[in-house]
Formats: structure tokens, C-alpha cells, sequence
């Protein structure tokens, strides 16, 4: 089941950001397999980074919780807000996926 996270950084986190930066990297790539897409969040002109973005395919909202609280990026301090929400893929690689109701 996918699950949207959405994250927002502290201000003035950059120097936090970076020196986080090489751990939060390796613990996403150890857990690639849940991670449908992911990338950083940025302020207008695509520079300053404000945040993460997530899509997780795991089970349930635990598991995405569990995923983003054990992230280098939440243990230090870089986010100063998290949500979660249940996403319902309606299109997939440029199509509309067959609805299941």
C-alpha cells in the first residue's frame, strides 16, 4: 500500500541537512525496495532545500511512521514536521491504472 510522506524542514537547517546528508543517503538506499519515490523538497527557485518527499510501499501507516522516524534526517532534528497520509495511485508512468472499487 502506497503511503505519502511528507516532510518540512526546520529553518535554517542547511548546515544540519549536510552533515546528516551521507547518512540519511545510505539508510534510504539499504531500504530501496520501499521506497517508490523519494526526493528532496525546495523553495521556489530550486535551491534552498524546505523538506523530503516519500512514497513508501510498505503495509500499513505503522510502517511508514517506523520508516521516517528511524531516518538520520528525523533523529537529528532537520524535519519540524511530519505527515503521513494513505495514497490511492490513480496514474502510473504517464497512465491511468484500472480502478479496483
Amino acid at each position: 500500500m502506497p503511503f505519502l510522506v511528507t516532510c518540512r524542514d526546520v529553518a535554517d537547517s542547511a548546515g544540519l541537512r549536510a552533515e546528516h546528508l551521507p547518512a540519511h543517503r545510505r539508510y534510504v538506499d539499504e531500504r530501496a525496495e520501499q521506497i517508490l519515490l523519494s526526493g528532496p523538497l525546495t523553495d521556489d527557485d530550486g535551491v534552498r532545500r524546505v523538506g523530503q518527499l516519500f512514497v513508501l510501499d510498505v503495509p500499513d501507516p505503522p510502517a511508514a511512521s517506523a520508516f521516517i522516524r528511524q531516518d538520520p534526517f528525523t533523529r537529528a532534528g532537520v524535519f519540524s514536521d511530519i505527515t503521513i497520509d494513505r495514497l490511492e495511485l490513480r496514474f502510473d508512468g504517464g497512465r491511468r491504472l484500472p480502478r479496483t472499487d
